[in-house]
């Protein structure tokens, strides 16, 4: 297993350590975390740039470094502790000055900001949710794009749920493309791995109804369902949708398959987190009324 190393020197947040070669070992252990190896491995991810610094810092994450550029910033490096509460989030979090090539090095983004951040990944599991008698939850089969996967987070996010549960898939929240596309909502929305049995087994305890989104003559329209109570919407991947066994899967659960009608002939599907959205808040609207 590889693992990062943090036997390299840590400075105090008044004493900086200047590093200006890309070869410096620090560089190189923050770059390992491009790799999802490397992030499961170790347990910490990267993030990039003011807003996804700054929500990971607001959502509690243990800082365990950063990396900031004066000469890209157009500021000390007062400045940006100042601006973002680094060192607020960890007493052992090192900062450290960093020349414009090795910003460059560390950033995922053609155009960084000044600032990247490793962070401690949270730790989510089914057990450790939460369940209110009112829990939304939205669940994702067979999602492997992160973009998608942070998309839907996000949408998730927005509508309230308590967690967004992936099934049967790889799953990277912290790839920079989830965290992009999520705009950070992963860094507070609890984000669980399971298979589908560990998922019927824990709604069928938690009396939480699964309702998939098909297209099936069976499916019931969204408007005509009741997501009151524990719900736990579900969203197949885009290429393939949700295999057929869905419907039944939902039935021991007290659920049913929903369909969202299409205005057209010429379209016959949506966007994973358009459906995911309208599903939510259509549950969201119930709620409220």
């Amino acid at each position: 297993m590889i693992r990062f190393d943090r036997q390299v020197t840590v400075c105090p947040m008044s004493q900086r350590l200047r590093i200006t070669s890309t070869d410096n070992p620090r560089v190189k252990s923050a770059l390992r975390l491009r790799d999802s190896r490397d992030r499961r491995a170790t347990g910490l991810f990267i993030a990039e740039g003011f807003r996804e610094v700054e929500r990971a810092l607001t959502a509690g994450l243990r800082l365990i470094e950063w990396y900031g550029c004066a000469d890209i910033l157009g500021f000390d490096l007062g400045e940006l502790v100042r601006r973002l509460p680094l060192g607020k989030s960890s007493g052992d979090a090192a900062g450290y000055d960093v020349s414009p090539a090795v910003l460059k090095k560390l950033a995922y983004r053609d155009d960084p900001e000044g600032v990247i951040a490793v962070f401690e990944q949270p730790r989510w599991s089914l057990d450790s949710l939460t369940l209110e008698s009112d829990s939304l939850f939205l669940v994702g089969v067979g999602i492997e794009k992160p973009g998608n996967l942070g998309a839907m987070a996000r949408t998730a996010a927005a509508a309230g749920a308590a967690a967004l549960i992936a099934v049967d898939g790889p799953v990277d929240a912290f790839n920079p493309n989830a965290i992009r596309a999520s705009t950070g909502a992963v860094f507070a929305l609890p984000v669980v791995s399971v298979t589908q049995d560990e998922l019927v087994a824990w709604c069928k305890a938690g009396h939480i109804r699964l309702f998939p989104a098909m297209l099936i003559d069976s499916a019931r329209s969204y408007e005509d369902v009741d997501f009151t109570g524990r719900s736990a919407i579900v969203i197949g991947a885009e290429d393939e949708g949700l295999a057929s066994h869905w419907p039944g899967v939902a039935a021991q659960t007290g659920g049913s398959a929903v369909v969202i009608p299409m205005l057209t002939d010429h379209v016959d599907s949506l966007n994973a987190s358009v459906a995911a959205g309208i599903l939510m808040f259509e549950a969201v609207r119930q709620r409220a009324g």
